[in-house]
């Protein structure tokens, strides 16, 4: 299995990423049941059911990171995280990071593993980007509902995560087994 490629200031997270892993910690103590799992007294087709509206905001940030729209970006981000992290932490992360990396966009890849959020309504989308050249680059976006309205709470880019991901093999790809 190959390295996961890591962008040259992947080991220092921006003050958004910071203070979204900080919250989402709160929210996240784990890494989010199945989505074939649900919450304690929730029916598990509830949120399952619920599951393209959330990947809908994925996708939909994703173009328009693609698209250069960082005002679009910051709408689609959730409230709580940047009144806490300030304008310019949000501005700077999403220049540096998120357009950065979504730049050579080419369009997302097939291989798409999801997960719960543990104790936010919502959902992990552990995905790919295809750049131009054609390769292939893993990200992960937590999409949850805030305040009635899904919402990102954190990117991370260039981070391929074990077990969660897809990896590509050259038989194809092997995904997790969340069962």
């Amino acid at each position: 299995m190959s390295k996961s490629p890591t962008s040259p200031n992947a080991s220092a997270l921006p003050a958004l990423a910071c203070a979204a892993m900080a919250i989402l910690m709160a929210w996240l103590p784990g890494a989010g049941p199945a989505v074939g799992q649900a919450r304690q007294g929730e029916p598990n087709f509830a949120i399952a059911t619920e599951e393209a509206s959330f990947r809908a905001v994925a996708v939909a940030f994703v173009t328009a990171a693609a698209a250069g729209n960082q005002h679009k970006l910051v709408d689609m981000l959730s409230r709580t995280i940047v009144a806490q992290t300030g304008a310019e932490a949000v501005e700077r992360f999403l220049t540096e990071e998120v357009l950065a990396f979504f730049a050579p966009y080419k369009e997302l890849a097939r291989s798409v593993s999801v997960t719960r959020t543990a104790d936010a309504r919502g959902f992990v989308f552990y995905m790919y980007m295809v750049s131009a050249k054609d390769e292939l680059h893993p990200f992960v976006i937590y999409v949850i509902e805030e305040g009635g309205t899904n919402v990102v709470a954190n990117v991370l880019v260039d981070r391929l995560v074990e077990g969660r991901h897809c990896i590509k093999l050259a038989t194809g790809w092997r995904c997790p087994d969340f069962g």
